[in-house]
């Protein structure tokens, strides 16, 4: 009886076993089949890793060519990038001009009492705003008199007076609170447009986008290639070497079941024989007892 225990016992791992290397070898089969559809292999032309790669350094190399990214990445040609910086330029010009005419005009200015530019501005007069563009537009550096425009607020501020409730300043100053908030204002819009159209025109024109691409097609795609291939390769050994040792573990397992069987069959012959032999024992000792 624990002999045949032992058998249903042992089948039962088998079972269990030859499943689960069954389940590991499909596993390891459909890994392999994903990776070499992100990768290519012998017997395929592209894959999608190759694909993006190559649609990458295409459109690095001519970004406004007929390619599988233009439709995607559309950029506008040198001219026009040049033209919107070049307005851009002359917007932040207009708008220190129409700074500097007020500081010019007004707050340094001492108007008499009751003209429509007196506010009782008094003390030392304000520095005009910077031009960051000269004549031809390109860029200036600021003189001693001059404040920049990342500054400007902090200098201007020395130059806030007290007012009343007329409006008026009643103590040394240039300009009004309100006043000094609206040129706060104009200079950080005009700050904006000096330094971030050129990074604005940058993905625009699409630049930012070909460097980027360009770092990863030189940097990422070589190794990532290589290293998609070694796991390729790991994956395809190990289901080939689960898949032997499943083969080869069933062979083995087969020779013994069969000796078992014969040993069975041959352990019920001589039971089914001494069983035999004890009842003709029987009989023959009966018979003695009679006579």
């Amino acid at each position: 009886m624990q002999f045949f225990l032992f058998l249903d016992i042992n089948m039962r791992s088998s079972c269990k076993f030859v499943i689960s290397g069954w389940l590991l070898v499909a596993t390891t089969f459909i890994l392999c089949g994903v990776f070499m559809i992100l990768n290519k292999m012998i017997g395929f032309n592209y894959s999608a890793i190759c694909d993006t790669c190559m649609a990458m350094g295409e459109w690095v190399e001519n970004p406004h060519a007929e390619s599988a990214l233009s439709n995607i990445l559309p950029c506008v040609d040198q001219r026009t990038t040049n033209r919107t910086l070049f307005q851009s330029k002359q917007v932040v010009t207009n708008i220190v001009s129409v700074v500097n005419r007020f500081i010019y005009s007004t707050a340094d200015s001492n108007p008499t009492p009751g003209s429509i530019n007196y506010y009782n501005q008094s003390g030392p007069e304000m520095p005009p705003l910077c031009y960051p563009f000269d004549s031809e537009f390109k860029e200036r550096q600021c003189t001693a008199q001059e404040v920049s425009a990342s500054n400007a607020s902090l200098v201007w501020k020395k130059y806030k007076c007290k007012i009343s409730e007329n409006g008026i300043c009643n103590s040394v100053g240039r300009v009004t609170p309100e006043i000094y908030s609206e040129l706060v204002g104009a200079v950080i819009e005009s700050f904006a447009l000096e330094h971030y159209t050129p990074i604005l025109l940058s993905l625009q024109n699409c630049n930012f986008v070909r460097n980027t691409f360009k770092e990863i097609t030189t940097s990422y795609c070589p190794p990532l290639n290589h290293y998609l291939k070694v796991i390729n390769v790991g994956l395809g050994l190990i289901s080939v070497g689960v898949l032997l040792c499943l083969i080869l573990w069933i062979l083995y397992a087969n020779r013994p079941q069969q000796r078992e069987e014969v040993f069975v069959n041959k352990l019920s012959l001589a039971q089914k024989l001494k069983k035999r032999f004890n009842k003709n024992r029987n009989i023959t000792n009966g018979a003695r007892e009679v006579v």
